[in-house]
């Protein structure tokens, strides 16, 4: 823990010096055009760049955008790695795009973005359904809305006498899994990938006190959810055989879109970032009709369908000096653009929501195969939680507590084993990181 505290403090020290060297003047384009740069992990043909970029050229034909993307294949964790290298040999940066509220976090700490506070000239909460301050301040406004929701191949949901789900709960999952598993193995039922938020299933069922720490900070361990979440993917697993196999996931590197859309799996518990990908994109498509499902419940009487959910962030470099020409981009993206881009929902609150939907499954190769009316329902009755804070030593505990539950998942150690383990070591990260 010492060593990956004086690795962020080594970052934090080069992204001040690189602040304090910035004192260009604002660069310009040969006609004349005021020019900025954005750093972003999308591909241009994923962000549907060239769409966007001719909506705002529309409004500010004045303002040149040059478009960095650190991954060729469109991956986060490329291009955080990338992202940290050029802050810390202290390129740059005028817009910054994260993916998560955890990776936010963390470069706020590191002192990767400027605050805004100058900058917004609107009443916050009218604008925006995300608000991830730290510290009472913000860096970043919110982009593209992303709820967790559950896929369903419908083509089997039909051959199997099953209807989709509208409000459900984690026991009728199960049973669904059972049903639309292979007898003779040749596709399992659900597919569960191998990121630490998917143990968390039925913590997220819960308004508050989601997470591994509650809103102030303290351990979450002892939550009778998150035992019930491990106990869900180790039955799912071991006792119903539904599920693909966490040994075959870890060893193979499986992904999660070819499992659920080659029908090795006949459902999928994932992000709605997965919109485009099942109204079918340029490299793949679906081959069956897709239906959509809220998120399971923990109790069938619980009033609301509550669900995770994230969005992505975009920020002003701490070192750029073009910080309001930078706020013009960042304000327009994140209510104009992401219209424009007819590829995401918007966490703007003037966006349509059911417009956004119909407009990105009918962008897709096969708008066909999308129960598009499911898709729809699941929007509108879904309600995201309240997650608590991000810190900056939060990826720290997903890593040790998922090692944890990788041995309960390989049948290594018991349950109570396992919960025991995990709660000692995020309380000694806890500890390790008090001020």
């Amino acid at each position: 823990m010492k060593i990956k505290m004086i690795g962020i403090l080594g970052l934090c020290l080069m992204l001040l010096l690189a602040g304090c060297g910035s004192s260009q003047k604002a660069a310009t384009t040969a006609d004349g055009k005021k020019s900025i740069t954005f750093y972003t992990w999308y591909t241009k043909d994923q962000f549907k760049w060239d769409q966007v970029y001719a909506a705002w050229q529309k409004k500010h034909p004045d303002i040149e955008v040059n478009y960095v993307g650190l991954s060729e294949k469109g991956d986060t964790e490329e291009y955080i790695k990338k992202l940290d290298l050029a802050a810390g040999s202290g390129e740059n940066m005028d817009i910054i795009m994260v993916n998560n509220s955890l990776t936010y976090a963390q470069r706020v700490d590191m002192g990767m973005f400027a605050p805004l506070t100058d900058l917004i000239d609107f009443k916050y909460d009218d604008e925006y359904l995300a608000d991830f301050a730290v510290d009472d301040v913000r860096y970043a406004l919110p982009g593209k809305r992303s709820i967790i929701y559950v896929l369903l191949n419908k083509d089997r949901l039909d051959k199997a006498g099953l209807k989709v789900p509208q409000d459900w709960t984690w026991d009728e999952f199960r049973e669904y899994a059972k049903k639309l598993t292979a007898p003779d193995g040749s596709y399992h039922g659900v597919y569960f990938h191998t990121w630490a938020s998917q143990t968390l299933l039925k913590l997220f069922n819960q308004p508050e006190n989601n997470s591994y720490l509650k809103a102030d900070g303290t351990s979450n361990m002892d939550d009778p959810n998150l035992r019930a979440s491990f106990q869900l993917r180790y039955d799912a697993e071991h006792t119903d055989h539904s599920a693909v196999p966490y040994s075959d996931a870890i060893s193979q590197k499986l992904n999660y879109r070819d499992q659920f859309l080659s029908g090795s799996a006949s459902m999928l518990v994932m992000g709605s970032w997965m919109n485009s990908t099942i109204a079918g994109t340029a490299e793949s498509a679906p081959d069956f009709k897709v239906a959509v499902a809220p998120y399971p419940k923990n109790k069938a009487d619980d009033k609301t369908i509550y669900t995770s959910n994230d969005y992505d962030y975009y920020g002003i470099g701490a070192g750029s000096d073009k910080q309001d020409l930078s706020y013009q981009f960042i304000r327009w993206m994140t209510t104009e653009g992401i219209q424009a881009q007819g590829t995401d929902i918007s966490s703007w609150k003037q966006a349509d929501v059911s417009k956004a939907l119909e407009s990105i499954v009918n962008n897709g190769t096969h708008p066909e195969n999308v129960d598009l009316p499911s898709l729809t329902h699941t929007f509108e009755v879904s309600k995201g939680i309240n997650k608590p804070p991000a810190v900056p030593y939060l990826s720290e505990i997903e890593s040790e507590v998922n090692a944890e539950f990788e041995k309960y998942i390989l049948q290594k150690q018991d349950l109570d084993t396992t919960i025991t383990n995990a709660g000692t070591i995020v309380q000694q990260i806890i500890d390790a990181n008090k001020s």
